[in-house]
C-alpha cells in the first residue's frame, strides 16, 4: 500500500552528527550540576507515576498531560539532560514456513538486543522545553539480499513554546509544538506509541515482530498513523479550565536546518512519500477529571497531498482524507491503575488516473482502522494489558498486495509485565491473529493460514 508496509514503523531518518549537534545545542543553555535519571523525575522531583499511569510508559496521568502541555517545563531546569533506554527481546513466530528463503526469520526464537535510544529532554527556559529521542534499531529493514540492516534515525522530537494563565474563572495552557510527525503532540496518546506499529509499549524493533520478510508483522494503517508520521510540521494548541482542548496545524516535507524531521533520507530505500505543500492536522477533545478518575472524547483528523512518486515532485498526487473519533478512561487511586483506551478512524483515498493499475485499481478507497486497549497495573509493579487492533479496506489487488484483493487483518494482543524496579520493564506478548490481509485461511495463496503469523514476545525494556 504506497509504500506502507516499512514506513508504517519509521518516522524520521536523520544523521548522528545533525542528532548530536541538537543535542549539544540544547545542553549549551543547561547549567552543569549533579545527574539523576531518568530525565523528567530529576527535574520534577516527582516519581514516575506521577506522570504515568501505574508508572507505564507511555500512557500519561492528568497531571503528565500537564507537564507536557506546559512545555516540559515544571520543576528545575536538569543539568545534564540526556539519558539512555535500551531494549533485550526474543519473538517466537509459530510457523516459519513461507515458500521463501529462510532468512524471513533469522532470529526466531533468540535472544538479541534490538534498540537502543538516546533521549534528550526537559526546561529549556521557564517557557521552552524539548522531548527528543534519537533511535538504532538493530533490525530496521531487509536490503535485496534479504539481509537485516541497522539504522540509527531522529524517532520523535518535540520542541514547544507554552505559557499558562490561571485566575478566578479560567485556566488557560497554550502553546505550540514543532514536532516531526502529527501525534507525537497528543497528550492521550492516542496515536502514537501506545498503539504503534501493533499494541504495545515497547519501542523495540525486531526481526521477528517487526518486520519477518514474506510476512509483514503489521497492519495496513491510515496516512495519519503511517506515513504521516513522517514529516515537520507546526501546530498551536489550547487547554481551557482542563477540559476543552484544541489543537491545529500543518505538515511537510521541510528543507535546510530543520531537514532531520522530514522523510528525505528515506527516499534511497523507499520508505516513505513526500508531501505536496502544507498538510493540516486537527484535533478536538473533551476531557473531565473527577476524584481518583479521569475521561476524554475526542476527534482527530488529518489531509495529506501526497507525490505519487516520492522522488518525482512533479508526478501526480494522491489524496488521503482521514478523520476518527477516539475516548480514554482512567481510575488511578493506589495501589490499582486501570486505563481503557480507543481509537477509530476512516480514511478516503484518492489516486490520479496515470496511477491507475500501479499504485492502485480503483480511483476512490477506503479504509477502517480499529484499536481497543485496556491495561490493568498493581502496585505501580505488576500489569496486564490487552489490545485489539483491526484494518479493513476497499476491494483493491493492487492497493493491498492480497491474493483476495482486500486488506482484513484482526490481531489480539495480550501482554503480562513486572517492573522490579522503577526504570525496568520485563513483558511477554502474545500476538494472535484471527484474520490476516484478508483471509484467516490461505491468505498468500501458497497455503500461508493467519494463525500462522501468531508470535509470543518477550522483553527487558531499561532507561538509565
Amino acid at each position: 500500500m504506497f509504500a506502507t508496509s516499512l514506513a508504517i514503523r519509521r518516522r524520521i531518518l536523520g544523521t548522528g552528527a545533525l542528532v548530536a549537534g541538537i543535542f549539544g545545542f540544547i545542553a549549551t543553555l543547561l547549567p552543569i550540576d549533579s545527574i539523576a535519571l531518568p530525565l523528567f523525575a530529576r527535574q520534577t522531583g516527582q516519581n514516575c507515576v506521577s506522570c504515568h499511569a501505574g508508572g507505564q510508559f507511555p500512557e500519561l496521568t492528568p497531571y503528565g498531560r500537564k507537564f507536557k502541555l506546559t512545555g516540559y517545563t515544571m520543576g528545575e531546569r536538569a543539568t545534564v539532560p540526556l539519558a539512555l533506554m535500551g531494549v533485550v527481546s526474543s519473538t517466537r513466530i509459530d510457523n516459519t514456513s513461507t515458500g521463501v528463503a529462510s532468512t524471513d526469520f533469522p532470529s526466531n526464537g533468540k535472544l538479541e538486543f534490538t534498540t537502543m535510544s538516546v533521549l534528550c529532554c526537559g526546561k529549556i527556559t521557564d517557557n521552552l522545553g524539548v522531548f527528543a529521542q534519537w533511535t538504532y534499531d538493530v533490525y530496521d529493514h531487509q536490503n535485496d539480499q534479504n539481509r537485516w540492516v541497522a539504522l540509527p534515525h531522529i524517532d520523535q522530537f518535540d520542541m514547544r513554546y507554552a505559557d499558562r494563565f490561571i485566575d478566578a474563572n479560567r485556566d488557560l495552557i497554550f502553546g505550540v509544538s514543532l514536532n516531526n510527525n502529527p501525534t507525537v503532540s497528543d497528550v492521550w496518546n492516542t496515536h502514537n506509541n501506545a498503539f504503534t506499529p501493533v499494541p504495545t509499549y515497547v519501542p523495540a524493533a525486531n526481526s521477528v515482530a517487526t518486520y519477518a520478510g514474506a510476512v509483514p508483522m503489521d497492519v495496513a494503517a491510515p496516512y495519519l498513523e503511517g506515513e504521516g508520521q513522517m514529516a515537520g510540521g507546526l501546530t498551536a494548541y489550547a487547554f481551557l479550565n482542563n477540559s476543552i482542548y484544541a489543537e491545529i496545524g500543518f505538515y511537510r516535507n521541510v528543507r535546510g536546518a530543520l531537514s532531520f524531521m522530514n522523510a528525505s533520507h528515506y527516499d534511497a530505500i523507499g520508505y516513505p512519500s513526500k508531501m505536496q505543500g502544507s498538510n493540516p492536522y486537527w484535533r478536538l477533545a473533551y476531557n473531565k477529571d473527577w476524584g481518583a478518575n479521569s475521561a476524554m472524547i475526542g476527534l482527530h483528523g488529518m489531509n495529506a497531498d501526497v507525490y505519487s512518486d516520492p522522488t518525482n515532485t512533479g508526478s501526480s498526487i494522491v489524496k488521503f482524507r482521514d478523520v476518527g473519533i477516539d475516548g480514554q478512561y482512567q481510575y488511578i487511586l493506589d495501589p490499582h491503575v486501570v486505563t481503557a483506551m480507543f481509537s477509530y478512524t476512516h480514511e478516503k483515498q484518492s489516486y490520479p488516473t496515470d496511477q491507475l493499475g500501479i499504485l492502485a485499481d480503483n480511483a476512490s478507497n477506503k479504509l477502517d482502522y480499529l484499536r481497543l486497549k485496556g491495561t490493568y497495573v498493581y502496585q505501580a509493579k505488576y500489569g496486564a494489558a490487552l489490545a485489539y487492533t483491526s484494518a479493513k479496506g476497499s476491494n483493491d489487488p493492487t492497493l493491498w498486495g492480497s491474493v483476495s484483493g482486500v486488506t482484513d487483518s484482526r490481531l489480539w494482543a495480550p501482554e503480562v509485565f513486572w517492573m522490579p524496579v522503577q526504570y525496568v520493564r520485563v513483558g511477554l506478548q502474545y500476538y494472535k491473529w484471527t484474520q490476516f490481509n484478508g483471509a484467516k485461511t490461505n491468505y498468500d495463496g501458497n497455503g500461508r493460514n493467519a494463525s500462522d503469523n501468531n508470535s509470543l514476545f518477550f522483553y527487558v525494556w531499561g532507561a538509565y
